[in-house]
Formats: C-alpha cells, structure tokens, sequence
C-alpha cells in the first residue's frame, strides 16, 4: 500500500519536500510513518486523513494520503 506524506508549513523547509511517497505490505501506524519519513512527532501538532484528525497510534490499512501541520506560533 502507498502512503503519501504530505508536509504543510513550515514542515515543508524544515525537511526539504512538500511531498514524501512510502510503501507498506501490511497495516502501519502513524507513528511508524513518521518514523520512517525521520520526521519528529515534535514539530506535528496534527494530522489528517481527508476531513478526519487522527492521533500517532491510527492505524492505516489502505493506501492513504496524511497531511502533517506543524505547530502554529505568533504573540
């Protein structure tokens, strides 16, 4: 199954893509994803799956595209 990263933000400078492509043979977590993309879990405030915020621990079973927001700062 092929998971498409997709950095929004910020996200996008700090780790040089605004598009990364993986491949899983069987269901993978969120938190795998971001670790295999070495992208820290410190630097996502949130995560969607189409029009659904899913935490670290979701679970994907299908070929999918995840959007990761960076946290959002300003005074």
């Amino acid at each position: 199954m092929k998971i498409s990263i997709k950095l929004e933000g910020y996200l996008e400078y700090k780790y040089h893509s605004k598009m990364l492509e993986l491949n899983y043979s069987k269901p993978v977590t969120i938190r795998q994803i971001l670790k295999d993309a070495k992208i820290s879990s410190a630097d996502v405030f949130f995560i969607k799956i189409g029009d659904l915020m899913v935490k670290e621990d979701y679970l994907l079973t299908e070929s999918n595209k995840v959007k990761l927001f960076p946290i959002i700062g300003g005074g």
